[in-house]
Order: structure tokens, then sequence, then C-alpha cells
């Protein structure tokens, strides 16, 4: 049987309802249906307008003279964790803006909207920050705070360096950023509720 991953989305699900997990694993082996929903219409606008606000963040980048890599698409049958094999050390050649990575780490695999590289003066080297674009238009909610940590850690296992700040793109155009470190108790508690739920 193959190993059942979370994603940040999932999580972010579940920190609104604690049963979210347990009933989107049955969904998954098939022992629950999925019922309609008469919010299908809305879903899809969120989604388009979802798509189209990454698209914007993306054509900003450009247009400020950022060379932009972006992951080639996950082909048909292909696992996620082949296509995050496939794709590679995308990372170690140095592009100023990496848009659509994917991250499989410590069980969970995500897929980063932006990864900005960040330069050390001091020291020459350099790593990334992970950006989330969402159509929230004033603040940012708990749940992408999350799953920027999660981009965070998985950076560092890919690098050997933590991002020290993470970036969400929100829909009124303005940039919120935090420090990673001022989330990290956060993160930890999470973590742990999530190991108790996903063995429920």
């Amino acid at each position: 049987m193959p190993e059942r991953l979370l994603t940040p989305s999932k999580i972010t699900a579940w920190l609104d309802c604690a049963h979210f997990l347990t009933l989107q694993h049955e969904v998954e082996a098939g022992t629950r249906e999925v019922e309609s929903s008469p919010f299908g219409e809305m879903a899809q606008m969120l989604l388009d307008k979802g798509i189209e606000h990454e698209q914007a963040v993306l054509q900003r980048y450009r247009d400020d003279g950022l060379s932009v890599f972006e992951v080639p698409d996950r082909q048909h049958d292909e696992s996620f964790e082949g296509w995050v094999d496939r794709v590679g050390d995308v990372l170690a050649d140095g592009h100023d803006v990496v848009f659509q990575m994917p991250f499989v780490h410590e069980g969970i695999r995500g897929i980063a909207d932006f990864l900005r590289r960040v330069d050390d003066p001091d020291t020459g080297t350099f790593t990334y920050e992970p950006i989330d674009a969402k159509l929230a238009r004033n603040a940012a909610k708990p749940g992408h705070v999350l799953q920027l940590c999660f981009y965070a850690e998985a950076i560092e296992a890919a690098t050997g360096v933590l991002p020290e700040h993470m970036h969400i793109e929100l829909g009124s155009g303005r940039t919120e950023t935090s420090r990673r470190s001022g989330h990290a108790d956060q993160r930890r508690r999470h973590h742990d509720r999530r190991a108790g739920g996903a063995r429920s």
C-alpha cells in the first residue's frame, strides 16, 4: 500500500475541523463517498481567481527583471514522489524565482507557489524564502503561515539553511512578511496535534 501523505492544504483544513483528516482518509481509502456540493461553481470561481492571482504575481516578478524557473508539470500517472525526483535539485541552480516547486518532507507533500532567492553578502552564498499567493486581502490566516513553515523546513532540508523570512502575496497587492522564528512554537504544537490526528 503506498504511503499516505498529507498536504499543507489538508492540515489547514484540519485546523478548522479536527475530524477532517479522518474523513479525508476514508474518502481516499474508498470507504466513504464524497457527497455532492451545491457550491461547486463557487469553488471553481475561487480556484480560477487564485490562479489569476498567482499569474499576476509571476508576471510582476518577470517585469522586475528576475529570472524565473517554472517547474515542469507533473506527468499523467506520475507519482508525486516521482515528480519530485524528476524535478531534482532546482534550488542549486540559483534562479531568482522558482515557481510551483514540489516538496516531500516528513510525510507531507506540498507545492510552494514561489521560492525567491536571498543572497548573503557576508558569505557569498544564497538560499530561498517561500512565498504563497493568497486571495485574502487584509491578513494571512494561521493555516497560511503553517503552510509557509512547512515550505521553510523543506527548503532547509534541501539546502541546509532555514529561511529567515516567509511571505504572502495578498489579493490586495500587499506583501505580508513574517519571521520564521516567530512561528516555531506554533508550528511545533500543530506538528504534535497533526501526528496524533493522523494516527486516529
